[in-house]
């Protein structure tokens, strides 16, 4: 039973990282005169969908789709806009 605990605690821990990442990258994003227009918006609609996406999986009570959602979208911006 202490071992279920610890990996729901280290999960949780996951998804707190998760969501500093994106922050932190989200915060860069909108702090960088580079983007244009278009950039932004593509942006911004992705992270509502992402919201979108996010609050389903979190009344679903899967964490696990909702961290594989929030990494997707890191590993998205990383990708387009790093």
């Amino acid at each position: 039973m202490q071992y279920v605990g610890a990996i729901k605690m280290n999960y949780e821990e996951y998804i707190k990282k998760l969501i500093n990442a994106n922050n932190l990258l989200s915060e860069d994003l909108l702090n960088n005169d580079s983007f244009t227009e278009e950039d932004l918006t593509e942006i911004r609609d992705r992270i509502g969908s992402l919201v979108e996406q996010l609050e389903f999986w979190m009344n679903e009570g899967n964490s696990k789709r909702f961290c594989y959602e929030l990494k997707n979208h890191i590993q998205w911006m990383i990708k387009n806009y790093s």
